[in-house]
């Protein structure tokens, strides 16, 4: 087991103070990974839990969205999600967990007794809603639980967030404060939920000349006990069935580019995402499924 294996679930120090469920950082969705994670102001689908709850009045009938990240070192993330509006109020709900089974225990010698795994669950409420034309509101609650081997972590956490779409066409603007709530306890140890304020801004230019649109987004991000982090994309989609997009997270020690693809047909889509990892860790792959039932 290598230490960077461990501090994506075990807490870690950071500015002096003991942080830990390091899994919440992780970007949920292939589409918003190859977008550099630069949400804040695009996400209006089941995704919006994680990104911005405030969305979830903007979805359009009723979104499911399956998502796998195969993570670097075995390490695996799946997110379960659905999203619907009734009128000016928009809900959803999702599961999510990071996951490793092959973490190898040895005793105070050097000899070896076996496997044991870790996992990392996030079970998400949200709701959101249209004040007026261009202005919504959202909050989620989502119940935490860590398990390293026998020992377990039980919390919870608070998102609220908004989003404005402006009087320039295309043009939308997205914040929030997410992962709110008291320290935790693993083991004799208490540790900080990593506590995240993000804002961004989002413009679509659509191309009706060659039945396309270009999608640029921005989002600063900054982690309790963490420099400021930038993270920035773009997607192109032609005629609403293929969609193409690369994005760039600076300030992050390991993290940078990503890349992907989109394929839609009718309510159905399916993404892809790659995410280069700067050390001999591996790199990420994400595949996102999503249909949308009006």
């Amino acid at each position: 087991m290598s230490v960077a294996t461990l501090v994506c679930a075990a807490p870690v120090t950071a500015a002096d103070e003991v942080t830990g469920l390091t899994f919440l950082k992780i970007g949920i969705g292939a589409r918003a990974t190859a977008m550099g994670s630069a949400q804040a102001a695009v996400a209006a689908d089941a995704t919006s839990l994680y990104w911005n709850p405030a969305g979830l009045a903007l979805v359009d009938g009723w979104d499911f969205h399956v998502s796998h990240n195969e993570w670097f070192q075995d390490i695996r993330q799946e997110y379960v999600g659905v999203a619907t509006r009734w009128g000016n109020h928009g809900f959803g709900a999702a599961f999510s967990g990071l996951y490793m089974n092959e973490l190898e225990r040895y005793d105070e010698v050097g000899n070896f007794l076996g496997h044991f795994g870790f996992y990392d669950v996030a079970a998400t409420a949200g709701w959101g809603m249209s004040v007026k034309p261009g202005v919504c509101v959202g909050a989620s609650g989502k119940f935490l639980l860590e398990q390293i081997d026998d020992e377990t972590a039980t919390g919870f956490a608070f998102d609220l967030a908004g989003r404005y779409d402006t009087p320039v066409a295309g043009l939308s603007l997205g914040a929030g404060v997410y992962n709110v709530g008291p320290d935790m306890k693993f083991v004799a140890e208490e540790f900080s939920i990593p506590m995240t304020v993000r804002g961004g801004a989002a413009y679509e230019l659509p191309l009706e000349q060659w039945q396309s649109s270009v999608l640029v987004a921005a989002d600063v991000v900054s982690y309790k006990g963490e420099d400021v982090k930038v993270h920035a994309g773009a997607e192109y989609t032609y005629r609403e069935m293929v969609s193409v997009a690369a994005g760039y997270k600076a300030n992050y020690d390991v993290e940078g580019l990503s890349a992907g693809a989109g394929f839609h047909r009718g309510p159905l889509s399916v993404s892809y995402a790659y995410s280069i990892i700067d050390s001999d860790l591996g790199d990420a792959h994400r595949v996102s499924l999503s249909y949308r039932l009006k």
